[in-house]
């Protein structure tokens, strides 16, 4: 770092925050994917379910 020439201080250098970000890549032992993908398949049917009672009434 630089010295500031008018105050004879070392400037400070501002970093921005770091962001850590962690993925779980297992639920237990299984894969997120597989897991999102279950749940993604339960979501579909029930609502599909939905829309065919509804029709039917």
């Amino acid at each position: 770092m630089s010295k500031d020439s008018k105050t004879g201080q070392r400037a400070t250098r501002q970093r921005p925050p770091t962001k850590i970000i962690v993925e779980r890549h297992y639920v237990g032992t299984e894969k997120m994917e597989t897991v999102f993908k279950r749940i993604a398949e339960e979501q579909i049917t029930k609502k599909v379910k939905e829309i065919a009672e509804n029709n039917a009434n």
